[in-house]
């Protein structure tokens, strides 16, 4: 298993190569989560 070019104390997840990155991913993918929630509930009222 090849080594992260950034070490961290902690494993990361394999398709996320920095903390930055994991950050970003799980705030997309919240706010996309969020945003069709709110598309959901407009549309079912």
């Amino acid at each position: 298993m090849p080594e992260n070019p950034i070490d961290n104390s902690v494993d990361l997840p394999p398709f996320a190569r920095s903390w930055t990155q994991l950050y970003t991913i799980v705030m997309g993918s919240l706010a996309v989560e969020i945003l069709l929630f709110y598309v959901l509930m407009r549309w079912l009222s």
